[in-house]
């Protein structure tokens, strides 16, 4: 058994290194994801249903929360830019009917759009035009240190003695919710920040959602009334669509698909669609090695994942080529 730290480019080797790629999750029995290189880019067989996640789960209802679920492996897939919304269509028509305005228009982010990588995965959309209400930066700060306590690590240990090699790994790391909000959201946020306007709420971040979703109305609102602009919040969530109807504010709901289908992606969005699923799922196992996005001694780089190989002659093929790879990155040179 061989370890070693990779960041995300780095995964690439990892996957030129194999034939055909099945993801699956040490505790489940069954795969959850079929990669088969196809040209440029690969083909994702999915044979795991949201009613075979229900059936997984159900056999550890006591930290069921804590294992990956389908909306967790949809959430992966929109922030990997793989998985689209049913009526996206609908949204570039709308995009191309406010060009027509004379006013300016401006485009607010839900926090659920953070998780789906809107902003990376609509670069039509300038970074400028994007508005972050602070109760949405706050709503992703407060979700992200949550680490898991002794007694749960004991917990999933009885329940999947098998897997304590895996587990062990999250002992004070982040519990699922943290690990999203990290890895998807934080990492989103990010991006846009530095170009993006924040503004003020109302009123304080709560532990209400409902109250939070007001909170961001009202802003955009109140920045409507303040400027001659047209802020338009854009929404996964359909109670936050029919606030704003309430409320009188603009708004697109984006309506996510129910059942995801064999479909395919280029090389880099599958790269990052294995990341993703392994920092959101803490660890899964790719053709026989292992890929953890929470371990031992990890600290704040979120671009940072462990792999483990139970092949010595794998693991040795890897370090060949990582090291050859991180030589020409230091030298400027591009492989």
């Amino acid at each position: 058994m061989n370890d070693i730290l990779v960041r995300d480019e780095e995964l690439q080797i990892l996957i030129n290194s194999l034939d055909e790629i099945r993801i699956s999750y040490p505790l489940y029995e069954g795969e959850i994801l079929i990669a088969h290189p196809e040209g440029a880019g690969f083909s994702l067989e999915l044979p795991a249903s949201r009613e075979t996640f229900k059936n997984w789960v159900a056999g550890y209802e006591p930290i069921a929360a804590e294992l990956p679920s389908y909306a967790d492996l949809q959430e992966c897939m929109f922030s990997s830019g793989i998985v689209h919304y049913t009526n996206q269509g609908a949204f570039e028509s709308m995009l191309a009917s406010y060009k027509q305005l004379k006013k300016a228009v401006f485009f607010g982010l839900d926090t659920n759009l953070f998780y789906h990588g809107f902003a990376s995965n609509n670069p039509q959309i300038e970074h400028t035009a994007y508005l972050i209400v602070d109760t949405v930066r706050d709503e992703v700060a407060y979700a992200i240190n949550r680490k898991y306590p002794a007694k749960m690590i004991r917990e999933m240990m009885e329940l999947a003695p098998g897997c304590r090699e895996y587990i062990t790994e999250l002992d004070n790391k982040r519990m699922k919710r943290s690990r999203k909000a990290a890895y998807l959201a934080l990492k989103e946020y990010r991006t846009i920040r530095d170009r993006a306007m924040e503004i003020p709420a109302p009123g304080p971040h709560t532990h209400l959602s409902e109250e939070n979703d007001r909170n961001i109305v009202r802003a955009l609102r109140k920045f409507e009334e303040e400027r001659y602009a047209l802020p338009v919040l854009l929404t996964a969530d359909i109670y936050m669509a029919d606030l704003c109807m309430t409320e009188g504010l603009e708004h697109f709901y984006f309506d996510r698909p129910y059942r995801l289908e064999t479909t395919t992606c280029t090389a880099p969005a599958f790269r990052r669609l294995l990341f993703n699923l392994a920092a959101v799922f803490g660890f899964l196992d790719c053709s026989g090695t292992t890929i953890f996005g929470e371990y031992g001694g990890k600290g704040n780089d979120l671009d940072e994942l462990k792999v483990r190989f139970q092949d010595g002659e794998a693991y040795h093929e890897f370090m060949r080529e990582l090291r050859i790879c991180r030589q020409l990155t230091a030298l400027g040179i591009t492989r």
